[in-house]
């Protein structure tokens, strides 16, 4: 019984030492500045960042989507700007608010690789809250591009939708590519647009603030 305790304890003490290595890692990392050369232009395009308070979403004004992918979205004929994250695909199926999180859906969404799925949100202006970027016409292409490749499709390139039950007339699940773990989060993947868009980014980040912090 003493044995048994104490390989509970040690492994306890691993696992508390492997959460306070990835959180230390995940802070320096992400107020580490990638910070590429200025793109110039005199006449700017429009994007946004926005947040719920955990995850990031990448806005773009409905005619700066690629499109291709806008004509398969389907979105409503009053759609100006479109809203993009990827994310945990059974955590959108089965979490549409913070309330209905289960421990399963949480472990598998941090500790293994699990499928991804994009989120698109619909809005027929724009919000206060949003954070505005003013880019180049390259960057937004850029951008614009990056989106596009992230979203699963057919042999068509038609897109794969998914169902999610709980959220609103506005918001649209589909397949992604790549896989969700705590080591590429929704974030992580808004870093790396930026970085694709060369937009200042952190190193690496799987929190939204370590995003906002180089804007």
């Amino acid at each position: 019984m003493k044995y048994l305790l104490k390989t509970l304890r040690r492994i306890l003490y691993l696992l508390a030492g492997l959460l306070l290595g990835y959180l230390f890692t995940a802070l320096l990392l992400s107020f580490f500045t990638i910070r590429p050369a200025p793109v110039e232009c005199e006449e700017k395009q429009v994007a946004y960042l926005t947040t719920n308070g955990v995850h990031l979403f990448i806005v773009l004004p409905a005619e700066e989507v690629e499109p291709s992918l806008r004509g398969r979205l389907e979105v409503p004929g009053s759609t100006r700007f479109l809203a993009f994250g990827w994310g945990d695909r059974e955590f959108y199926r089965n979490t549409p608010s913070w309330k209905n999180l289960s421990p399963g859906t949480a472990f598998r969404a941090a500790f293994l690789n699990t499928p991804a799925a994009m989120h698109v949100i619909s809005y027929p202006e724009e919000q206060a809250s949003w954070r505005k970027l003013s880019i180049c016409l390259v960057q937004a292409d850029a951008l614009s591009s990056f989106i596009d490749r992230s979203f699963q499709k057919d042999e068509k390139g038609n897109l794969l939708p998914v169902e999610a039950h709980g959220y609103s007339h506005s918001d649209l699940f589909f397949e992604a590519r790549g896989y969700y773990s705590c080591l590429r989060t929704s974030n992580t993947w808004a870093n790396d647009a930026l970085k694709q868009a060369w937009l200042p980014a952190a190193v690496w980040t799987p929190f939204d603030f370590g995003v906002l912090w180089h804007l």
